[in-house]
């Protein structure tokens, strides 16, 4: 099983990418190999709206998410991080988000998991209500599986990686990514 994670946070180590990547520690002790990508470092322009893909099965704009789009199709579960910003996903993650667009025509997404990863600043729980909604709605429409989120209270920079809880729990999100997987 082949899982890629994408960090949305444009802070490197941050509490975002921390619990990506155990996400996908937890994904390779199951058994899987994982992938990361921090999506803060591609250059991804905003969906145009002008349907070419509808018409010619791909997305005309020339940038790096041609390469992954080939990583997606690859994938048989996707992980995306992301920090809550004003209740939404991040710039990054909206963008990247957006572009699928061109895969939905497709069907490449159907039969794939997607966990989500959203980490907030402040201890409201149903902070991050607005942006799992978005993608598990998103999911179900794209006919993947949503699998249950991982959405920490991350008031300080560094709080995820000193937060053993959230550290276990998106540990074993991973790990019931990879052997909870249905045939």
């Amino acid at each position: 099983m082949k899982v890629i994670g994408y960090v949305g946070s444009p802070r490197p180590m941050g509490n975002t990418d921390t619990l990506v990547s155990e996400v996908l520690r937890g994904a390779v002790s199951a058994g899987a190999t994982v992938e990361i990508c921090h999506l803060n470092g591609l250059s991804i322009r905003p969906c145009q709206a002008c349907d070419s893909c509808k018409q010619a099965g791909a997305c005309r704009i020339v940038d790096d998410m041609a390469s992954q789009y080939e990583a997606l199709r690859q994938a048989d579960a996707v992980v995306l991080g992301t920090p809550i910003y004003w209740w939404g996903p991040s710039a990054q993650l909206k963008a990247f988000f957006d572009r699928w667009y061109a895969v939905e025509h497709l069907r490449t997404m159907q039969g794939k998991d997607l966990l989500l990863v959203c980490t907030f600043g402040d201890s409201d729980p149903s902070t991050a209500r607005f942006t799992v909604g978005m993608f598990e709605t998103s999911a179900r429409h794209l006919g993947m599986r949503f699998q249950p989120p991982v959405t920490v209270s991350t008031p300080d920079r560094a709080s995820a990686a000193a937060n053993s809880a959230a550290v276990a729990e998106a540990f074993r999100a991973g790990t019931l990514l990879v052997e909870g997987r249905r045939p």
